[in-house]
């Protein structure tokens, strides 16, 4: 048995792409001046849908979702943002860009956050930034115990485990921010983009 192509993109199906004629030939590309059944209107209200949640917005990108969630904290500048050292560049640098500094959380050879590092580190952060890499889910009953009784928000970095759950929970809907990637080796491929 040979492995599939992984290099390789797959084509746009033929349906797909007369919707993205369509849309480019309406002109009209700004979410603002859109109807409300425009598709990315219809994107929010069914992934809001799917996941059990009161609201999502669609972004250019997950990194992008990351940067927002953090500014939507209104966390102070330099404040400390706790993320697993098992994790994507674009997680650093969305904590970064946010002007928060990032502190690394040791994991253990299983890829998910050491519990003890994690609580170690945890009375010197203002929030956390959990990602669930490749499925890899870390235990979110501890991490959502410790962090709801310091205060501290937790935002899941779900890019890598749309559909994936802890405990009967979809991951993305435990903490209180969830950031979802499009990009095109994620679980629902759009070329790129967020939630």
């Amino acid at each position: 048995m040979s492995l599939p192509d992984m290099h390789s993109a797959e084509s746009i199906p033929e349906a797909a792409r007369f919707e993205i004629d369509r849309l480019l030939n309406s002109g009209d590309l700004f979410r603002y001046t859109a109807p409300s059944d425009a598709p990315v209107s219809l994107l929010e209200n069914e992934f809001a849908e799917l996941m059990g949640s009161k609201f999502a917005l669609a972004v250019s990108s997950c990194s992008a979702a990351l940067f927002l969630s953090l500014k939507a904290l209104d966390l102070p500048r330099d404040a400390r943002v706790l993320i697993p050292g098992f994790t994507f560049a674009a997680v650093p640098s969305a904590v970064l860009h946010a002007e928060c500094l990032p502190v690394l959380c040791e994991v253990a050879e299983n890829y998910r956050i050491d519990m003890a590092d994690f609580a170690a580190k945890l009375p010197s952060v203002r929030a956390v930034i959990v990602s669930h890499m490749r499925g890899h889910t870390s235990d979110m009953n501890a991490i959502m115990e410790l962090c709801d009784a310091a205060g501290i928000p937790v935002i899941e970095d779900a890019a890598h485990s749309l559909g994936t759950t802890w405990n009967g929970r979809k991951i993305g809907t435990i903490g209180k921010i969830g950031c979802f990637s499009f990009q095109s080796y994620k679980m629902i491929n759009a070329g790129e983009g967020g939630i």
